[in-house]
């Protein structure tokens, strides 16, 4: 035995780092994803719904929250980030985690043109799906501030329009936690924002 080893004892050396290679290059193609970190703790706010009621960010706590800022008369970004949004919906809706387990929010920095008839017509235009989609506006100073707070750049222009932030889709955990912060309009990556929902919605 021991003049085998001796003789064989490089080959079978190699043998084993090789199938330890192997298997452990098998567990890391087949592992689940790393949980996302924490980027920070979302701050609370307290804006108002089309009909008026008072909502805050943690009266949907415990679900997966995907926050938008928008203004409905947006000519590109916001619409194109909304159609997206639509589309995530419809994903979330077979997964029947519309809702129950995931929430998006949609926030006006214009809502002096954006009253609650034209954000809710903006909305049904897009093909929102209220069961699981709230809509809130306030003041301009009030969403002003709530935008700021998120890190989210808004200036208001002389025509109206604003320039703002395009990575400003936020995906908040049940917990109020940032875990991670998207790009709106054309870059926007559907596929690993859905991802991300699931993970975070499967790992609570």
């Amino acid at each position: 035995m021991k003049a085998f080893i001796t003789q064989h004892g490089f080959k079978l050396l190699v043998t084993v780092l090789f199938t330890a290679l192997i298997v452990s290059a098998f567990f890391w193609i087949n592992q689940d994803s790393p949980p996302l970190p924490s980027l920070k703790k979302a701050p609370d706010f307290t804006l108002s719904s089309l009909d008026g009621k008072q909502v805050q960010l943690s009266d949907s706590a415990k679900k997966v929250r995907l926050v938008e800022f928008l203004f409905t008369s947006c000519p590109d970004i916001c619409p194109i980030t909304t159609y997206n949004m639509v589309r995530l919906q419809e994903e979330l809706k077979q997964d029947k985690q519309w809702g129950n387990e995931v929430q998006f929010i949609s926030i006006t920095f214009d809502p002096e043109r954006d009253t609650p008839e034209v954000f809710k017509e903006y909305g049904d235009r897009m093909g929102m799906d209220y069961e699981g989609w709230t809509l809130l506006t306030g003041t301009e100073a009030e969403t002003s501030a709530v935008a700021k707070s998120f890190g989210v750049l808004v200036q208001k222009m002389p025509d109206g329009q604003f320039a703002h932030s395009v990575t400003s889709l936020f995906v908040i955990d049940g917990s109020g936690e940032i875990r991670k912060i998207f790009a709106m309009g054309e870059d926007m990556d559907n596929e690993e924002i859905l991802k991300t929902i699931r993970q975070i919605a499967e790992s609570k």
